[in-house]
């Protein structure tokens, strides 16, 4: 009877740390695009992962205390897929997809912002495009543009760049979509209807703009159906050679300002944050002095601003 009930808690306790595990891919994933992963007997080898990617940044905090993961508050991420890593592109850069997550324990806002937006961009005179806060002051630039222009705290930053997402795709898998537009980009032809994406034709897929008669909304809708479509992926993977193959990835191509206990954190209280509602952040297109942006009205900015405060608790 007692080997019984040891066996029993033995394998409740090997069902919670597959769990664990599953979670720690899944709700990371989220908050990333796919952040950080594994645990269980592997806590070693993610926190080495984890410790690889830590890099913090000085910006202006628009709180008077400090987010407490431990205690489940809601807290925003700033997410930055920059123009480097691919392509032999090794320079600054500038950060070709701008995406903010307010997440709370039961769902996360994922907002898109075109990259073209017209803003002020502090210590810089005249108009620019919000893509223009990396390439002039890197993350720390980027945090303080953004929270700025959106007036809610940014408490966290991931970036990562093209060569990472594709790695990240070849670890993870191929998914499936629902391609609504048909195209060619990069010599990949896409059909409209359910297509699979991979590591070999991702950068294609979620980079494409130009054929869009929607323009950069049509790439940044690409690019959330995929985040999504990786993070259900994500969720479900049991393989331990996966789950090295994307820590690999992530610790060579992913910088951010999460520790190894922030992301326990988020394991255990956010349970539900991968539920995904996306928003888009929509403006007109306009020439100004011969350059175009997107210039987003103050009604729709003020409609936006609005969900993320109330996501976030904010005034």
């Amino acid at each position: 009877m007692a080997d019984e009930k040891k066996s029993h808690k033995k394998h409740r306790h090997g069902r919670k740390k597959k769990k664990w595990v599953r979670w720690v891919v899944g709700i990371i994933a989220v908050i990333l695009l796919v952040n950080i992963a594994i645990a269980g007997k592997f806590y070693l080898d993610a926190k080495k992962a984890v410790d690889n990617t830590y890099k913090a940044v000085k910006h202006e905090n628009k709180r008077s205390s400090k987010v407490s993961l431990s205690k489940g508050q809601p807290f925003s991420v700033l997410l930055l897929g920059t123009d480097t890593g691919e392509y032999g592109r090794t320079e600054q850069g500038r950060s070709d997809t701008i995406m903010v997550a307010a997440v709370t324990k039961n769902k996360t806002q994922l907002l898109s912002i075109p990259r073209d937006t017209l803003v002020t961009i502090a210590g810089y005179s005249g108009n620019n495009k919000i893509n223009a806060a990396y390439a002039y002051g890197g993350v720390t630039g980027a945090v303080n543009t953004i929270q700025n222009y959106l007036d809610i705290p940014i408490d966290h930053y991931i970036e990562i760049n093209m060569k990472g997402l594709e790695q990240l795709s070849a670890a993870i898998g191929s998914v499936k979509v629902e391609n609504d537009l048909d195209f060619t980009n990069m010599g990949i032809h896409f059909p409209k209807g359910e297509v699979t994406i991979n590591s070999s034709n991702i950068l294609a897929y979620t980079r494409m703009r130009y054929e869009d008669p929607r323009g950069d909304y049509g790439r940044q809708l690409r690019q959330r159906m995929v985040v999504t479509a990786l993070v259900q992926k994500a969720a479900s993977i049991n393989s331990i050679t996966k789950y090295q193959s994307i820590l690999n990835a992530i610790s060579s191509n992913v910088k951010t300002d999460l520790t190894f206990d922030d992301i326990k954190d988020i394991l255990a209280n956010y349970s539900e944050a991968k539920n995904i509602e996306q928003v888009q952040l929509k403006g007109t297109s306009e020439t100004i002095d011969g350059v175009s942006y997107e210039v987003v009205s103050q009604e729709n900015l003020a409609k936006v601003q609005k969900l993320l405060k109330s996501a976030l608790n904010v005034k």
